[in-house]
């Protein structure tokens, strides 16, 4: 059988007892004031967490400005370094592979392929009628 999760989220360790804590001291107080005692403990506390999480993020922000500002080099500065360091890869590379003879291409003639396609041939040109010998054998 498969084990059912629980729908709510688990309490965080302590919770408990802070819980336990509170009712024993709600159950000191006398029955015609527990509500309007527990409401006001429940504001207070409320109120005591919300100055808590103020003063931790008071105490970071002062230690962030007590820390010194990393100064930012200007874009071209970063930029130079890393292209040099581009092309020194790339020199290294080239030197570490093997070389390979590279082989010249032939630019195709550009005159000569112009002036065929402006020729017109005549059908008599184009090819020489085939011999009476060549189809007999």
């Amino acid at each position: 059988m498969a084990i059912k999760d629980d729908a709510r989220t688990r309490a965080p360790r302590g919770t408990k007892n802070v819980t336990q804590a509170f009712f024993e001291a709600l159950d000191g107080i006398p029955d015609n004031q527990q509500a309007a005692v527990a409401t006001a403990a429940l504001a207070g506390i409320r109120d005591e967490v919300k100055a808590r999480r103020l003063k931790g993020k008071e105490a970071a922000a002062r230690a962030k400005a007590k820390a010194p500002a990393k100064t930012k080099a200007p874009a071209k500065a970063k930029a130079a370094p890393a292209r040099k360091a581009k092309k020194a890869a790339t020199a290294r590379r080239a030197a570490a592979a093997p070389s390979k003879p590279v082989a010249a291409k032939k630019a195709p003639a550009r005159k000569k392929l112009a002036a065929k396609a402006t020729k017109q041939r005549s059908p008599s040109q184009s090819a020489p009628p085939p011999s009476p010998e060549a189809g007999t054998e």
